[in-house]
């Protein structure tokens, strides 16, 4: 093979390569995206349960319910878009941890989204603040192991 022609084909190649890792960049900003807005959901529909347990707000089992359904549907969203490659994308506070040690973040995830469905199920305002503080320290769980603090 002639010089021209293995330059050539060496060039075709690296092409070929970054063209590859840019048609795989846009998924790692949509999962990005997709994830950052989940969890900004989960802190939205946490703020009307802080309300009612601080007694801002009166206890409403409709607004809890509405509430922690939204909460626990958000972290199933969220847990799917923590894909590989999308932690190289945008400002992020999310642990590399969590693609290195990704059973025990789908675990705590997990487990964090019982507390949620859990708490949908509460009825009565005595049984609210002991599911709201099983759902606070599941996310506190996961915070602690995987989420970097604010610069």
């Amino acid at each position: 093979m002639t010089r021209s022609k293995t330059l050539a084909l060496s060039s075709f190649a690296l092409a070929g390569a970054v063209a590859l890792a840019y048609a795989q960049a846009p998924d790692a900003v949509a999962a990005f995206n997709a994830r950052h807005e989940a969890m900004e959901g989960v802190n939205e529909a946490m703020k009307p349960l802080g309300a009612i347990a601080k007694k801002q707000a009166p206890f409403d089992a409709a607004v809890v319910k509405k509430n922690a359904t939204v909460i626990e549907q958000k972290l199933g969203e969220a847990s799917k878009h923590f894909t590989a490659g999308s932690e190289k994308v945008g400002k992020t506070r999310a642990k590399a941890d969590i693609w290195t040690s990704r059973e025990d973040f789908d675990r705590l995830m997990g487990e964090a989204r019982t507390a949620a469905a859990a708490l949908a199920k509460v009825s009565d305002e005595a049984a609210f603040r002991p599911a709201l503080g099983t759902l606070g320290t599941a996310c506190k769980s996961c915070h602690d192991m995987y989420r970097a603090p604010e610069n």
